[in-house]
């Protein structure tokens, strides 16, 4: 170990005053610079707080943290109070929207209404992505447009047909 390494790792125990240099030590501190400025350095460093614990007033510390440390059980205590009160708002109208028939509830098996379905299209359409918005337009007013060519009621029903029309219509719908 180098006379420099010997000297960095004692600084801290003579700036403390655990111990005084010795004559060849203080030689060296006299001849090398970088030993000398690192000495300085230590030394301001271990004044830094010498003054700091005069001036402070510890009763006037601890009154103060007692203090604050009050509020802070205050304030939780009011948070406490404040959530707890929600929470039985809500609870109070729940029940209340249950009482009343607020919150009907809807069989499983009903089918979305029409502003729910076109919101969310389930089929893609790409042969529409190319029209422009008065032709889109065209489109949408024929589809609401009703059936000229037969009336109402005039589609038969699944069960009228025989197997080879089922089986046409089956067909058409796989594409």
């Amino acid at each position: 170990m180098s006379d420099c390494e010997w000297l960095s790792d004692r600084m801290p125990v003579v700036a403390l005053g655990r111990d005084a240099w010795s004559a060849d030590e203080v030689r060296h501190l006299n001849e090398c610079e970088s030993c000398r400025r690192e000495w300085e350095m230590v030394e301001v460093a271990s004044r830094l707080g010498e003054e700091a614990g005069l001036s402070l007033d510890a009763d006037a510390i601890a009154t103060r943290v007692a203090r604050r440390l009050e509020r802070e059980r205050h304030d939780v205590g009011l948070r406490r109070r404040a959530w707890s009160f929600a929470g039985l708002a809500a609870a109070a109208a729940l029940v209340a929207a249950i009482w009343t028939g607020g919150m009907e509830s809807r069989p499983l098996d009903v089918r979305p209404s029409g502003t729910e379905v076109a919101r969310r299209p389930s089929i893609p359409l790409p042969e529409l992505e190319t029209l422009e918005p008065a032709e889109l337009d065209s489109v949408l007013q024929t589809m609401n447009e009703p059936d000229v060519n037969g009336g109402e009621g005039d589609d038969p029903a699944l069960n009228d047909l025989n197997a080879d029309e089922l089986e046409r219509v089956l067909d058409s719908w796989e594409g």
